[in-house]
Protein backbone atom coordinates (compact mmCIF):
# COMPACT_ATOMS: atom_id res chain seq x y z
CA UNK A 1 0.00 0.00 0.00
CA UNK A 2 1.42 3.32 -1.04
CA UNK A 3 0.90 6.57 0.83
CA UNK A 4 -0.05 8.26 -2.44
CA UNK A 5 -2.92 5.81 -3.05
CA UNK A 6 -4.30 6.43 0.43
CA UNK A 7 -4.04 10.20 0.10
CA UNK A 8 -5.65 10.20 -3.36
CA UNK A 9 -8.55 8.08 -2.10
CA UNK A 10 -9.17 10.24 0.96
CA UNK A 11 -8.99 13.42 -1.12
CA UNK A 12 -11.47 11.98 -3.61
CA UNK A 13 -13.85 10.88 -0.85
CA UNK A 14 -13.63 14.43 0.50
CA UNK A 15 -15.89 15.58 -2.32
CA UNK A 16 -18.77 13.92 -0.47
CA UNK A 17 -18.53 16.75 2.07
CA UNK A 18 -19.59 19.26 -0.57
CA UNK A 19 -21.95 17.15 -2.71
CA UNK A 20 -25.57 17.62 -1.63
CA UNK A 21 -28.02 14.76 -1.50
CA UNK A 22 -29.78 15.31 -4.80
CA UNK A 23 -33.20 14.23 -3.56
CA UNK A 24 -33.32 17.28 -1.31
CA UNK A 25 -32.51 19.61 -4.21
CA UNK A 26 -35.26 18.02 -6.30
CA UNK A 27 -37.69 18.77 -3.47
CA UNK A 28 -36.69 22.42 -3.12
CA UNK A 29 -34.30 22.15 -0.18
CA UNK A 30 -31.44 24.41 -1.20
CA UNK A 31 -29.04 23.96 1.70
CA UNK A 32 -29.73 20.32 2.41
CA UNK A 33 -27.38 17.84 3.94
CA UNK A 34 -24.33 16.65 2.04
CA UNK A 35 -23.67 13.00 1.26
CA UNK A 36 -20.99 13.05 3.98
CA UNK A 37 -23.48 14.52 6.48
CA UNK A 38 -25.81 11.60 5.77
CA UNK A 39 -22.97 9.06 6.01
CA UNK A 40 -21.78 10.36 9.37
CA UNK A 41 -25.15 10.20 11.12
CA UNK A 42 -26.05 6.94 9.39
CA UNK A 43 -22.78 5.37 10.58
CA UNK A 44 -23.43 6.52 14.16
CA UNK A 45 -26.95 5.10 13.95
CA UNK A 46 -25.54 1.81 12.60
CA UNK A 47 -23.09 1.63 15.50
CA UNK A 48 -25.76 2.28 18.13
CA UNK A 49 -28.14 -0.24 16.56
CA UNK A 50 -25.40 -2.89 16.28
CA UNK A 51 -24.39 -2.38 19.91
CA UNK A 52 -28.05 -2.57 21.00
CA UNK A 53 -28.57 -5.81 19.10
CA UNK A 54 -25.39 -7.34 20.51
CA UNK A 55 -26.63 -6.36 24.00
CA UNK A 56 -29.82 -8.31 23.18
CA UNK A 57 -27.65 -11.38 22.52
CA UNK A 58 -27.82 -11.23 18.73
CA UNK A 59 -24.69 -12.46 17.01
CA UNK A 60 -23.33 -9.91 14.57
CA UNK A 61 -20.01 -8.34 13.66
CA UNK A 62 -20.12 -4.73 14.83
CA UNK A 63 -16.82 -3.91 13.13
CA UNK A 64 -18.25 -5.15 9.83
CA UNK A 65 -21.36 -3.00 10.40
CA UNK A 66 -19.11 0.05 10.77
CA UNK A 67 -17.11 -0.81 7.65
CA UNK A 68 -20.25 -1.38 5.56
CA UNK A 69 -21.63 1.94 6.78
CA UNK A 70 -18.48 3.84 5.90
CA UNK A 71 -18.19 2.26 2.46
CA UNK A 72 -21.83 2.26 1.37
CA UNK A 73 -21.79 5.62 -0.49
CA UNK A 74 -18.21 5.81 -1.79
CA UNK A 75 -19.29 5.42 -5.42
CA UNK A 76 -21.09 8.74 -5.13
CA UNK A 77 -17.73 10.51 -5.04
CA UNK A 78 -17.50 9.61 -8.74
CA UNK A 79 -21.08 9.37 -9.98
CA UNK A 80 -22.93 11.66 -7.59
CA UNK A 81 -26.11 11.02 -5.68
CA UNK A 82 -28.69 9.62 -8.07
CA UNK A 83 -32.15 10.30 -6.65
CA UNK A 84 -34.83 7.63 -6.59
CA UNK A 85 -36.86 9.50 -9.23
CA UNK A 86 -34.14 8.89 -11.82
CA UNK A 87 -34.88 5.15 -11.71
CA UNK A 88 -38.05 5.92 -13.64
CA UNK A 89 -35.83 6.74 -16.62
CA UNK A 90 -32.65 4.73 -16.06
CA UNK A 91 -32.85 1.04 -15.16
CA UNK A 92 -31.57 0.22 -11.69
CA UNK A 93 -29.16 -2.30 -13.23
CA UNK A 94 -27.41 0.53 -15.10
CA UNK A 95 -27.09 2.58 -11.90
CA UNK A 96 -25.70 -0.46 -10.06
CA UNK A 97 -23.23 -1.18 -12.87
CA UNK A 98 -21.98 2.41 -12.78
CA UNK A 99 -21.58 2.33 -9.02
CA UNK A 100 -19.74 -1.02 -9.16
CA UNK A 101 -17.34 0.29 -11.81
CA UNK A 102 -16.71 3.42 -9.77
CA UNK A 103 -15.99 1.46 -6.59
CA UNK A 104 -13.72 -1.00 -8.41
CA UNK A 105 -11.78 1.83 -10.01
CA UNK A 106 -11.50 3.77 -6.75
CA UNK A 107 -10.11 0.78 -4.87
CA UNK A 108 -7.87 -0.79 -7.53
CA UNK A 109 -4.65 0.77 -6.20
CA UNK A 110 -5.28 -0.70 -2.75
CA UNK A 111 -4.40 -4.26 -3.84
CA UNK A 112 -5.79 -7.00 -1.60
CA UNK A 113 -7.12 -4.41 0.85
CA UNK A 114 -9.08 -2.85 -2.01
CA UNK A 115 -10.47 -6.26 -2.92
CA UNK A 116 -11.62 -6.68 0.69
CA UNK A 117 -13.28 -3.24 0.67
CA UNK A 118 -14.95 -4.14 -2.63
CA UNK A 119 -16.27 -7.36 -1.06
CA UNK A 120 -17.67 -5.36 1.86
CA UNK A 121 -19.31 -2.88 -0.51
CA UNK A 122 -20.80 -5.82 -2.45
CA UNK A 123 -22.06 -7.34 0.81
CA UNK A 124 -23.98 -4.14 1.51
CA UNK A 125 -25.37 -4.17 -2.03
CA UNK A 126 -26.41 -7.85 -1.80
CA UNK A 127 -28.25 -7.14 1.49
CA UNK A 128 -28.20 -10.78 2.63
CA UNK A 129 -26.23 -10.82 5.89
CA UNK A 130 -27.58 -9.49 9.17
CA UNK A 131 -24.88 -6.81 9.10
CA UNK A 132 -25.87 -5.63 5.61
CA UNK A 133 -29.56 -5.68 6.49
CA UNK A 134 -28.91 -3.64 9.63
CA UNK A 135 -26.85 -1.08 7.72
CA UNK A 136 -29.48 -0.87 4.97
CA UNK A 137 -32.15 -0.28 7.62
CA UNK A 138 -29.99 2.41 9.27
CA UNK A 139 -29.54 4.05 5.86
CA UNK A 140 -33.32 4.25 5.43
CA UNK A 141 -33.94 5.30 9.03
CA UNK A 142 -31.46 8.16 8.70
CA UNK A 143 -33.19 9.24 5.50
CA UNK A 144 -36.58 9.27 7.19
CA UNK A 145 -35.22 11.10 10.25
CA UNK A 146 -33.93 13.77 7.86
CA UNK A 147 -37.28 13.92 6.06
CA UNK A 148 -39.05 14.52 9.37
CA UNK A 149 -36.52 17.21 10.34
CA UNK A 150 -37.07 19.05 7.05
CA UNK A 151 -40.83 18.81 7.48
CA UNK A 152 -40.48 20.35 10.96
CA UNK A 153 -38.61 23.22 9.29
CA UNK A 154 -41.65 23.81 7.08
CA UNK A 155 -40.86 21.91 3.87
CA UNK A 156 -44.12 20.44 2.62
CA UNK A 157 -43.11 18.61 -0.53
CA UNK A 158 -41.76 15.46 1.12
CA UNK A 159 -44.79 13.13 1.26
CA UNK A 160 -43.28 11.10 -1.56
CA UNK A 161 -40.62 9.83 0.87
CA UNK A 162 -43.29 8.50 3.25
CA UNK A 163 -45.27 6.90 0.41
CA UNK A 164 -42.30 5.25 -1.32
CA UNK A 165 -42.47 1.49 -0.62
CA UNK A 166 -38.67 1.21 -0.75
CA UNK A 167 -38.43 3.58 2.23
CA UNK A 168 -40.92 1.52 4.22
CA UNK A 169 -39.36 -1.94 4.11
CA UNK A 170 -36.33 -3.67 5.57
CA UNK A 171 -36.96 -2.68 9.18
CA UNK A 172 -37.88 -6.24 10.13
CA UNK A 173 -34.19 -7.03 10.69
CA UNK A 174 -35.00 -6.52 14.39
CA UNK A 175 -38.06 -5.33 16.37
CA UNK A 176 -36.04 -2.39 17.78
CA UNK A 177 -35.36 -1.13 14.25
CA UNK A 178 -39.05 -1.44 13.34
CA UNK A 179 -39.99 0.36 16.55
CA UNK A 180 -37.79 3.33 15.58
CA UNK A 181 -39.48 3.54 12.18
CA UNK A 182 -42.89 3.29 13.85
CA UNK A 183 -41.95 6.19 16.15
CA UNK A 184 -40.92 8.27 13.13
CA UNK A 185 -44.20 7.48 11.38
CA UNK A 186 -46.23 8.47 14.47
CA UNK A 187 -44.25 11.69 14.76
CA UNK A 188 -45.05 12.43 11.10
CA UNK A 189 -48.76 12.18 11.79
Amino acid sequence: MKAEAILNFIEEIGILKSLPRTGWLVHGIKNGESIADHCYRMTLLSMVLADALVAQGIQLDTEKVMRLSLLHEIAEARIGDIPFTVLTYIPEEIKELGERKAVTSMLEKFGSMGEWYQELWEEFEQNETIEAKLVRAADKLELMIQVLEYEKLGYQSLDQFWKNDWNQRGFDVNPLVQEIMDLLTKEKI
